[in-house]
């Protein structure tokens, strides 16, 4: 069964993707817990591409509306407030609103990047790599990878540096309302629900103030801009902006985190980069193709479609495997292998399609500058333990603690 072969191997997948994908390309199997319901697994790179790109494949189970069993909500109704901010979320939205709205955060964004964002992105990894250089012991994961992103955006969105501690601690406690996360949901959805309250508020006020004294900030921003009338309540700002809060967290935390650990464990590649530093934004397209943050995006079949001789049906879950697709070897010679030569073969760690990665050009900076900080960072510094543990979570896939000890 893949999902328990997968469970036995959460550090390392690639040996299953590498036995599912050299069977066929696609894979019809039962969903997990639901009995017979199908869910169709995509493992090579031309299959992903057209079901990420294809406008028969959606994000809303609901609007798939055609299997036996009752479609999914995102959120459970008992929890009110988490279900009306993720149901705002462009990445659960569809065409045309999604378009629309994509458009609009899309053009605020550029803005922001604009006015400098790659300078002060330097500044927080200088302040990182100060703090960690001074203790003996460091979790690269806790005090590195997952900082950097998170404070990047409060600062983007105009957070007032005192806010900016209470919000990590409020967007930690929500992002426990992923499914994808083991144990017993309901007191995970409970605690994002009452994080999920405090978010709303805190941006709802921030909005207020800022139409009544507007910033030099993203927040501003959106409120600014020239939005049509279905997505011009407080409502969406306010799920846009906690989705922008928490959108690139766990996917940039978890490429700095797994880049720092395969720069560990393979130091000829911190030398090249050290060596050739103009090979830096080629080596974070590689990290991102080698070990993909976010290992796989779950779609719906809106309608019958045929993918490589399977005919999927309209309400049939599709689960496309990017870390599998990154590797295909018929798309990426030595898929196994760090190279910094490629050739330009687009990977899909950013995802395809209408939903490509809004936020990819901000994480590339993220992660570049992330990347410069560690090559400062770990010459001094060597990894406690070979085992390195990782959260059971195979979509936002990365390690738990990355603990490294100052060398003598």
């Amino acid at each position: 069964d893949f999902h328990r072969a997968l469970a036995a191997r959460v550090a390392d997948p690639y040996p299953v993707y590498r036995r599912y994908r050299d069977a066929a390309a696609l894979h019809r199997i039962a969903r997990p817990g639901t009995g017979r319901e199908p869910e169709w697994l995509v493992l090579r790179y031309e299959e992903a591409a057209t079901v990420l790109a294809g406008r028969g494949f959606g994000r809303r189970a609901a609007e798939a509306g055609a299997g036996p069993a009752p479609a999914v909500a995102l959120v459970p109704p008992a929890y009110p407030v988490l279900g009306a901010l993720v149901d705002n979320w462009l990445v659960f939205m569809d065409p045309p609103r999604h378009t629309r709205l994509r458009a609009v955060v899309a053009e605020c964004l550029a803005a922001r990047m604009r006015a400098g964002v790659r300078g002060g992105v330097r500044a927080i990894v200088r302040r990182l790599v100060d703090r960690a250089a001074t203790e003996p012991r460091v979790d690269l994961v806790d005090r590195y990878a997952a900082l950097l992103p998170v404070l990047t955006m409060l600062a983007v969105l105009g957070v007032p540096p005192g806010d900016q501690e209470w919000l990590r601690g409020r967007a930690a406690v929500f992002q426990q309302a992923t499914t994808f996360r083991p144990g017993p949901r309901a007191p995970r959805l409970a605690a994002a629900e009452e994080a999920a309250r405090d978010l709303d508020g805190y941006f709802r006020a921030a909005l207020a103030e800022r139409r009544a004294a507007p910033r030099d900030d993203l927040l501003s921003a959106l409120l600014a801009a020239d939005r049509d009338d279905d997505l011009a309540d407080d409502d969406v700002l306010v799920g846009t902006s906690v989705h922008l809060l928490l959108g690139g967290h766990e996917a940039t935390t978890n490429a700095l985190a797994k880049t720092a650990l395969l720069l560990l464990r393979q130091p000829h590649l911190q030398d090249t980069l050290r060596r050739r530093p103009g090979l830096l934004p080629a080596a974070v397209d590689e990290f991102i193709r080698y070990d993909s943050p976010a290992q796989m995006v779950t779609r719906w079949a809106y309608q019958d479609e045929t993918v490589a001789g399977h005919r999927i049906r309209r309400g049939d879950k599709v689960t496309v495997v990017l870390g599998a697709a990154n590797r295909d070897p018929d798309r990426f010679e030595e898929p196994d292998t760090v190279r910094f030569d490629r050739d330009g073969h687009r990977h899909c760690g950013f995802g395809m399609g209408a939903h490509y990665c809004l936020g990819s050009a901000l994480g590339r900076i993220e992660v570049e500058a992330g990347v410069e900080g560690l090559l400062t960072l770990l010459p001094g510094l060597r990894l406690d333990d070979d085992a390195v543990p990782y959260r059971e979570d195979l979509v936002f896939h990365g390690p738990s603690r990355l603990s490294a000890t100052r060398r003598a």
